[in-house]
């Protein structure tokens, strides 16, 4: 584990922020006005590595206290811990553009709240950084930071008695004025398909699919005599991982794919698909603790667990990080055409502003959390939430560190990017048969891309038939039968990881880092000399099904590949 240091404030970082920010903001009064990126002095809270701190370990105790007063609170305060998570069960978007503002919202809001009941003035919410630490910090399992704790609910039934007569009154389930409106918390929720309070206790107690409460002692997947990820989850949160997905040269790309709202899912970027994604279900499911217990983490009811605002504080640390790489190279922070936002009222706001990729993304509601004292805020849309500023912060060094550092040494220039598309050879992978594609890039193209320091990323487009939790492995120029690969193997190119309650239906799209498999590729002198690279994809379970004794039930459509230089 890398040793963080424990100033105050990083001078490295600082000077990085005058010179960056400052000068780069100059330019762009209309977003650093709205999004405080020309503030080039120190935050107020800086939020620390849960270990190998003093303060990482000072701050793990006021979250303890924080934690310990949101359990006792009654359910009709909304800063209760139960009540907290369900903003995360009720709102949530995950693999869309969304994704990254609505968590720094929810982090950030629940921060203070944290503040207040920990006593702490100075609280700020330490990340778990898992590229450097890819286990479950000791910590973690210690007194109320454990769901399995005896302050938390033990069961479904003790969670719908306490609960169910303060959210049927938490207001949500009427429209304001008895005027129906999209844009408001009931509009939200049926957008989500959740008509009334019955709707939310029905999946969260009763699901005969899966019910997103999980009880003691299972309500933590991962065990603390099993605290280590595995080699699959280590791959996802590798320093290679992270690299490729903070080279990404747009906010689309480094966040995930534009959707119609924050409900829908449209695909995964890197970050969310690969370490978000797979650290939710290594923390929450049998993926690493092998025992078949499937804890609160695997699920849309995971801030019940503690560790997932460790988790998402990192993810939001990476976001600032890439933020920062951008500002250096002069490459865009935000969606396009933030360049033309003014400060005109929206129904005067004229056309080329109001048909921006910003816009639409800036307008997004996000209308549940609630501040220290339980009331609901009155930043409601994804444009507050696009900058730390907000809540005035910042974090302690971590992993990924280095691209920023690396970017004001050596900048280089931005190439374009580059598509290679694929041919599907297998559309149908279900059982032991895999899906596959291959993709024939001009001669020497990949190599030549890889030479110049260009990322290369694999695009998956699936359509999964039905709502399936498993995941799936991507070969790379493997062997027929995925049951032939394991993580070790040149020819592993990664996993693909469901997350959350109804987890993957329809058409979605993955990322997978490709550039240090290929690497791995050409030792093994496993490239065949027309350079092709064939892809496979398969259940995960149908490739473990060999040592395990596990089926391979779940279908998988193949619909597109492509191999993105940039």
């Amino acid at each position: 584990m890398i040793k963080q240091s424990s100033h105050v404030f990083s001078p490295a970082r600082r000077t990085t922020l005058k010179t960056t920010g400052a000068a780069l903001c100059a330019g762009m009064l209309p977003l650093a006005a709205t999004t405080g990126w020309a503030q080039p002095r120190a935050a107020r809270y800086r939020r620390p590595n849960a270990t190998g701190t003093k303060a990482g370990a000072r701050m793990l105790d006021s979250y303890t206290r924080a934690v310990r007063a949101m359990l006792a609170l009654p359910p009709e305060d909304p800063r209760n811990w139960y009540r907290q998570a369900v903003i995360h069960t009720l709102d949530c978007p995950h693999g869309n553009w969304w994704f990254l503002p609505w968590h720094r919202g929810y982090l950030g809001w629940f921060e203070q709240v944290c503040r207040e009941l920990s006593k702490d003035p100075y609280f700020a919410l330490p990340y778990w950084d898992w590229t450097t630490e890819p286990r479950l910090p000791a910590r973690m399992f210690d007194d109320v930071l454990d769901p399995n704790h005896h302050a938390y609910i033990a069961n479904a039934s003790g969670f719908e008695q306490r609960l169910k007569a303060a959210i049927a009154n938490a207001g949500y389930w009427t429209s304001p004025n008895g005027v129906f409106n999209r844009r408001s918390q009931y509009g939200q929720l049926l957008t989500r398909k959740t008509r009334f309070d019955a709707d939310l206790l029905f999946d969260i107690v009763a699901h005969p699919a899966g019910r997103m409460f999980h009880e003691q002692p299972g309500a933590r997947g991962m065990r603390r005599e099993r605290p280590d990820f595995t080699a699959a989850v280590i791959d996802a949160v590798s320093p290679a991982t992270i690299r490729s997905a903070l080279a990404a040269p747009d906010f689309t790309t480094f966040a995930s794919p534009k959707s119609s709202n924050h409900a829908t899912s449209a695909g995964f970027g890197i970050l969310e698909g690969r370490p978000h994604n797979s650290v939710h279900r290594c923390v929450g499911s049998l993926d690493c603790n092998l025992s078949g217990s499937r804890g609160f983490m695997a699920d849309m009811l995971s801030p019940v667990d503690p560790v997932f605002f460790l988790h998402h504080a990192n993810m939001d640390r990476l976001w600032d990080v890439w933020t920062r790489k951008q500002l250096v190279l002069g490459q865009p922070i935000l969606p396009a055409g933030v360049e033309l936002r003014s400060d005109l009222p929206d129904e005067q706001k004229p056309p080329e502003e109001t048909s921006t990729d910003y816009y639409r993304w800036a307008r997004e509601p996000m209308l549940f959390f609630v501040d220290s004292k339980g009331k609901p805020v009155n930043q409601t849309r994804a444009e507050d939430y696009a900058a730390m500023a907000a809540f005035d912060y910042d974090y302690e060094a971590g992993a990924g560190e280095e691209v920023v550092i690396q970017a004001t040494s050596q900048p280089q220039a931005r190439m374009a990017r580059r598509v290679y598309a694929g041919r599907v050879t297998s559309r149908l992978g279900q059982g032991r048969r895999s899906a596959s594609a291959v993709v024939q890039a001009p001669a020497g193209a990949l190599e030549q891309a890889a030479a110049t320091g260009a990322t290369l990323v694999a695009v998956l487009t699936l359509n999964f038939p039905q709502m399936t939790h498993n995941p799936f492995v991507v070969t790379l120029n493997g062997p027929d039968d995925p049951g032939q690969v394991d993580t070790n193997s040149p020819f592993f190119l990664g996993t693909i990881v469901m997350f959350g309650h109804h987890e993957g239906h329809g058409e979605l799209s993955y990322a997978l880092p490709l550039g240090d498999k290929l690497a791995r590729l050409r030792a093994a002198r496993a490239m065949p000399p027309d350079g092709a690279l064939r892809l496979r994809v398969a259940p995960m379970k149908t490739a473990e099904s060999h040592h395990h004794g596990m089926d391979g039930a779940d279908a998988i459509e193949l619909l597109d590949v492509r191999i993105e230089a940039y």
